[in-house]
């Protein structure tokens, strides 16, 4: 997926990855998702426990992935892409 930043929103990312409080910019739009996913969770708490179980475990995946690549224990574009593509075809046929 490509997403396409104003420059106001790029300006803001590079910031805040300078500043160190991100190792990069994919880092800071993570937690960024983690913090929005919180607040929609929030305004509705009426959520079913299904999803609300869905937010912790992507959080957590997420936070491993971060250890993950701060460790250098990162995989490659192909490998991920790979990957990402038949789980997408397994979808489709279920």
């Amino acid at each position: 997926m490509q997403i396409t930043l104003s420059s106001q929103q790029s300006q803001i990312l590079q910031s805040l990855a300078q500043q160190g409080g991100y190792v990069s910019l994919e880092d800071a739009i993570d937690t960024a998702l983690v913090l929005l996913a919180d607040e929609i969770v929030q305004q509705n708490s009426d959520q079913t426990p299904e999803y609300l179980a869905w937010v912790e475990q992507t959080r957590l995946k997420i936070e491993q992935g971060i250890q993950a690549a701060e460790r250098g224990d990162v995989l490659d574009v192909d490998e991920v892409l790979a990957r990402l593509r038949s789980k997408v075809e397994a979808a489709r046929s279920t």
